[in-house]
């Protein structure tokens, strides 16, 4: 689910959902079905993805469980902006932020911008300032807390951005830097799309 990967998480969270259903892990089992309605969303059904997502958050919310919320509320988000729900899906991304705020659980905040820049972009395709803004507050986070991953997917969405509105210099000069170290993985296909984007540049 971290790397996106709708559908490794559907294979993955199938067969977790039938583990913990079979030692009745209540927990675990909301956790899995919030992971397989994702995946299912993001495989092609976007409304009952994220309504098993939103029904998994509710189960969480009643036992007071706050871990992992950010994060899952920002997917269900990406799900939402999806289905064209955009004022959903911004309202979900103010409540994860907000979330981690009150909890301290920041390790998902880049990942939170990012997911804005996304839902503004689609939204507000005549005005991308507010989508490069929520990028560029993605790849501060992501710098301040080390977390380079997070900084070349922030990186690489912002100069896809600039690269669409004719600023080829500013697209090189944000990616080139937040692709240093990194070499091509299976695992994380961004480096690949990145390296070949510079190249383009």
């Amino acid at each position: 689910m971290f790397r996106s990967d709708a559908g490794g998480t559907l294979r993955d969270a199938e067969a977790l959902v039938q583990l913990a259903g079979k030692n009745g892990l209540a927990w675990v089992l909301d956790l899995a079905t919030l992971m397989r309605g994702w995946a299912r969303g993001r495989l092609g059904d976007c409304d009952a993805g994220a309504a098993e997502m939103r029904e998994a958050l509710r189960k969480f919310a009643e036992q007071a469980l706050r871990g992992w919320v950010p994060h899952s509320l920002g997917r269900l988000a990406q799900l939402e902006a999806e289905g064209r729900d955009t004022e959903r899906a911004l309202t979900h991304l103010d409540e994860a932020l907000a979330l981690a705020q009150r909890t301290g659980e920041h390790w998902t905040d880049a990942l939170l911008y990012r997911i804005r820049g996304e839902v503004l972009l689609q939204a507000l395709a005549e005005n991308p300032d507010p989508a490069e803004e929520a990028y560029r507050t993605a790849i501060a986070i992501a710098k301040e807390q080390g977390a380079r991953s997070y900084e070349l997917l922030a990186s690489l969405s912002l100069a896809k951005l600039y690269q669409s509105t004719d600023r080829t210099a500013d697209a090189n000069a944000v990616l080139k830097p937040a692709l240093e170290g990194f070499s091509p993985t299976p695992e994380m296909p961004e480096i690949a799309e990145a390296q070949a984007l510079v190249e383009q540049l």
